[in-house]
């Protein structure tokens, strides 16, 4: 693979993109927290929240593919940031990539009627276990939803510090 002194476009856009679509799916379920349960309203940010979910699986799909098929510049780094710069990406694409898919499955094991973004349904396709529906959502909302937060600030962190303390280029090639 070519190195590169930037990052393509691809890489670019769908990291950006991939911020605004957790934080879309994070304030629409907050949203969704505001109305009363049987409230039209709530239903409508309920959906709106899966179909950005789902959108967020497709992007993290696609960045996987931009990732094997399109340059990435070398990283600016010591051999102890290579190391956590690699084992935080890689644990982010995983949480990424868990965090709709728990969300699926813990709707199709509660039976709901899932709509993307008002479009077409989504077949059922596990059988009902409101129990297993249960312990899917607690990983959904609390395992992976706190690990997305963590590895996130790690992220930024990681960032800021190239940017301020080493004053290298890592931040700027991504903006």
């Amino acid at each position: 693979m070519n190195q590169t002194e930037r990052w393509h476009p691809l890489h670019k856009g769908l990291h950006w993109l991939t911020l605004a679509l957790v934080i879309a799916a994070w304030a629409a379920v907050e949203l969704h927290e505001q109305f009363a349960k049987g409230d039209p309203w709530r239903e409508w940010w309920e959906l709106l929240h899966f179909s950005l979910g789902f959108t967020l699986l497709l992007t993290i799909v696609l960045r996987l593919y931009g990732r094997a098929h399109f340059a990435r510049p070398a990283l600016i780094a010591s051999p102890w940031q290579t190391l956590a710069s690699k084992v935080v990406h890689v644990l982010l694409y995983l949480v990424l990539l868990a965090m709709p898919l728990t969300g699926m499955g813990m709707r199709q094991l509660a039976g709901k009627h899932t709509e993307l973004f008002w479009l077409f349904e989504l077949p059922q396709i596990t059988t009902v276990n409101t129990d297993l529906a249960k312990q899917v959502a607690w990983i959904h909302k609390e395992f992976l939803w706190t690990a997305l937060l963590t590895l996130v600030v790690i992220h930024v962190a990681g960032a800021l510090w190239h940017h301020f303390i080493d004053k290298d280029e890592t931040l700027r090639r991504m903006l």
